[in-house]
């Protein structure tokens, strides 16, 4: 059985990859491009809408401004659960929201270096 997160995966460190902006209540909006393919990107100019964005509640911002590209998965899940106390498995949860920020190419993982 494989278990996640890993040690592999915790010490991992997260970079965006994309661009936010101030959303409503404190919280941030994600603009991702409809094509990330730079072979592509002339279709961008063409389109009206040529980004989604992507709002984020307060615990999915928290989590992407602890990712600074310094901090390893497991350092932004401690940040995480001392901004929201009481939260039950706040590391899976976190690691869980920051795979998929990866899936969706919203942010890169790292190895850290050592």
């Amino acid at each position: 059985m494989n278990s996640f997160p890993d040690d592999a995966f915790l010490a991992a460190i997260p970079v965006h990859a994309l661009a936010d902006e101030p959303g409503e209540g404190g919280n941030l909006v994600l603009i991702r491009p409809k094509i990330l393919s730079k072979r592509w990107t002339w279709l961008l100019r063409m389109m009206k809408k040529p980004a989604y964005r992507v709002k984020l509640d307060a615990r999915g911002t928290a989590v992407w401004q602890a990712c600074d590209g310094h901090r390893t998965v497991r350092q932004v899940a401690e940040i995480v659960g001392q901004a929201f106390p009481g939260e039950p498995d706040t590391l899976t949860r976190t690691a869980l929201f920051i795979r998929e920020l990866a899936r969706g190419r919203f942010i890169t993982l790292m190895e850290k270096l050592s």
